[in-house]
């Protein structure tokens, strides 16, 4: 008789892909800083690419190395990029992308380079292509000095959580814009309803796709697509008291779309200042029992951030 194939739950890989997490990101730091050195260091370089395939090598390093129950999880390439970039497997399970066998959960990756005033990461993927266990995974890096004039690409920080609470907030703040999604029923396309392709495809406030795959009557002029949804930090932006309302309501409400604000907003000051008015930012300082003395908004965030090491959930328990 052949040895049983244990197979973990995907809730079990996800506690232990987190729960590992800080660790793999200190071994590619480590491998980094003493490999690839650099004068320069220049921007746009493919190096975020780089580090998002570092990430799962050197995640499977880990789960090898462990053993138990981590052993029994590995990290794959997903070929055709779709609708992810990796799935977590069952170790040495049989692997179908096409319908997911073999798959636990899958994970969306994107860079940051903080050094760049708009980061270009765009988390796009649809509600109906996520299920209950994918993540997103943001690695936030940058060209960091060492000695003697030359750089290396550290990862400052990280962000991994479910998905789905992510999108649930995207798509909150994009109907708050004035975007919509496609409805089967009435596709601009004119598809049949039961064999639409354009399902849930955002549109912007104009009506055009934000997506190539979106409707093609939708498409804008001069360009494929707009190509402005899903930004990871511009996807957070409110422009109206509405909005605004609607965003701090998901942050209270769900732990995980506190958690993603909280990691942009904390390596993106000014997203964060812009979100409150001047006089909330003098309301949180005298919640936390700090003095006021007609403070701006951004030297307001500035002394919370120095004397309130929690002052994120004070900002959520408060607006």
């Amino acid at each position: 008789m052949g040895a049983i194939q244990l197979t973990p739950t995907p809730a079990t890989a996800e506690r232990i892909l987190h729960a590992d997490a800080q660790r793999v990101i200190d071994a590619i730091n480590a491998f980094t800083f003493e490999t690839f050195k650099t004068r320069g260091g220049r921007l746009g370089s493919g190096m975020g690419s780089l580090i998002e395939a570092m990430w799962v090598y050197y995640m499977n390093g880990v789960l090898q190395n462990e053993g138990g129950e981590a052993q029994l999880c590995e990290i794959a390439w997903l070929q055709d990029h779709e609708p992810a970039d990796f799935a977590c497997l069952t170790r040495g399970a049989n692997w179908d992308p096409a319908s997911r066998l073999g798959e636990l959960f899958r994970i969306e990756a994107k860079s940051m380079n903080i050094g760049v005033d708009e980061a270009k990461g765009h988390f796009t993927n649809l509600r109906s292509e996520t299920r209950e266990y994918d993540q997103l995974l943001v690695l936030v890096w940058s060209w960091t000095t060492a000695a003697n004039q030359y750089v290396w690409p550290r990862i400052h920080d990280y962000f991994l959580g479910p998905a789905l609470p992510i999108i649930e907030l995207r798509d909150a703040l994009h109907r708050q814009r004035g975007g919509t999604f496609v409805d089967a029923q009435n596709c601009p396309d004119g598809c049949e309803p039961l064999a639409c392709t354009h399902a849930g495809e955002p549109l912007n406030a104009a009506g055009k796709r934000e997506r190539r795959s979106g409707p093609r009557t939708c498409k804008p002029a001069n360009v494929e697509y707009a190509a402005n949804f899903g930004g990871l930090i511009r996807m957070l932006k409110t422009d109206n008291d509405s909005a605004r309302q609607r965003f701090r309501d998901l942050r209270r409400a769900n732990p995980v779309a506190h958690r993603y604000i909280s990691f942009i907003h904390k390596h993106y000051p000014a997203e964060e200042v812009n979100q409150y008015r001047k006089a909330e930012w003098q309301t949180a300082l005298r919640c936390a029992g700090l003095p006021t003395n007609g403070e701006s908004a951004s030297e307001a965030n500035a002394i919370l951030r120095q004397h309130l090491p929690n002052y994120q959930e004070l900002l959520r328990d408060t607006f």
